[in-house]
């Protein structure tokens, strides 16, 4: 399989466009298919575009210094290999019918199927070209989707959830809610520092943070558990608390809260005291050891976890590591069902080789009313950076801002953090 996981594709791709949009005339560069719908791997990508040159375009496109190979190259699109094995392929179009072939080439494949054969009934042929009246033989071209899909009396359907599961009929019905942007987001609620196994001071973290346009930044370290990563006694946690309230008292416009990602261990039970979880403003309670055990014995552990009152998020649920570890034996719908009951958090982890809950996951524990909190596991002030995966995720799954815990305000979240405390 040669799908690579989109935390790898999507700088590549970035790469490739910064370079293409710095040349004259080009208008519209935009990344098609499983990449711009933000699934958790991609296969080839496909890049559209525009250009009053659309030579000079693909002339600059196959000389990039990432390229590996040129399999194809004509006067409006190539095909190439570039670094890490991904085939990208780049079309150029007229400005006019941009917006029929951005859709066409988005996907998925079985949200384009029903809308053909929707209006095929209804005397319209749709293609990558444009919209085709049947009865006269008119094309009629869309410079951007928003106005392909108004021609069908729809509302404009965001790419993440054109996956052929009812987006359709809402779109018709404009009942397509506003999913949540990354620019929602008022700060990262799971990071680790130098304290653990992360490489920034809390300082740094707090300081980035702030120029991230963040009112928070939750400092959630490990628990000393196995011997993990550096994990924190609850005596260095005391002193790591102690150490961002003095140095809350020096910052302005960013809250450092405190917190921990408390190990979950094999029975259940918490890795750290209640006495210390108390103080803290959040804890995140994760299995990271003892992964094999049966569905019933991890879904019970986890469940315990769920039960736990100094508890108020549950982390990475199913371990995965995308590519390289496979999930545990768990019953989602059991610990999600839980977590509504508590009143519990969960996580999407936006680590790009995690990405857990995944998107069907997460758009299940969003149904039955839990709610989520978008994390990025952050080992370094680079890491920041990985919400977007997240928010993709949570797009993917359906979710507006107010499903998202972290889209709340400063003293909106603490207000929720506290009362469960």
């Amino acid at each position: 399989d040669q799908r690579i996981p989109i935390g790898e594709a999507l700088p590549i791709v970035e790469e490739i466009m910064a370079v293409l949009r710095s040349i004259p005339g080009v208008k519209n560069l935009t990344p098609a298919g499983s990449l711009r719908r933000f699934q958790e791997t991609i296969g080839d990508i496909d890049l559209m575009g525009t250009a009053d040159e659309p030579k000079e375009v693909i002339d600059a496109f196959v000389a990039l210094p990432l390229v590996r190979q040129v399999l194809a190259q004509g006067s409006t699109k190539a095909s190439v290999i570039a670094s890490g094995g991904l085939q990208v392929d780049l079309r150029m179009v007229e400005h006019d019918s941009f917006g029929s072939l951005l859709q066409y080439f988005t996907g998925s494949k079985q949200h384009n199927v029903s809308l053909r054969e929707k209006w095929r009934n209804r005397g319209l042929k749709l293609s990558e070209y444009g919209i085709t009246v049947v009865a006269t033989d008119k094309l009629e071209k869309f410079a951007t989707e928003e106005g392909f899909y108004d021609r069908l009396g729809m509302q404009y359907i965001p790419p993440e959830i054109r996956e052929a599961q009812g987006e359709i009929e809402k779109a018709e019905q404009r009942s397509i809610p506003s999913l949540a942007e990354l620019s929602d987001i008022k700060g990262d609620l799971h990071t680790h520092t130098e304290w653990s196994d992360g490489h920034d001071s809390i300082e740094d973290l707090a300081r980035a943070a702030k120029h991230m346009g963040y009112q928070y930044i939750a400092i959630t370290e490990h628990s000393a558990g196995r011997g993990i990563a550096h994990g924190l006694s609850a005596e260095r946690l005391r002193e790591q608390v102690a150490e961002i309230k003095a140095l809350n008292r020096r910052l302005s416009g960013i809250r450092a809260l405190t917190g921990t990602e408390v190990d979950i261990r094999a029975d259940g039970s918490l890795d750290l005291p209640h006495e210390i979880l108390v103080e803290l403003d959040i804890v995140i309670a994760a299995v990271h050891s003892a992964m094999n055990q049966s569905e019933e014995k991890m879904t019970e552990r986890i469940t315990k976890a769920i039960e736990n009152p100094d508890v108020d998020v549950i982390a990475h649920p199913t371990c995965r590591l995308i590519r390289e570890r496979e999930p545990v034996a768990i019953d989602l719908e059991a610990v999600s069902r839980a977590a509504a009951k508590h009143n519990k958090i969960m996580e999407i982890n936006a680590m790009p080789d995690r990405l857990d809950l995944k998107d069907t996951h997460a758009f299940r524990a969003r149904e039955l009313g839990v709610k989520l909190i978008i994390g990025t596991d952050t080992h370094s002030i680079a890491h920041l950076g990985f919400m977007r995966f997240g928010v993709g995720v949570a797009r993917r799954a359906w979710c507006e801002p107010q499903h998202i815990l972290n889209t709340l305000p400063l003293n909106e979240l603490l207000v929720v953090l506290h009362q469960k405390r």
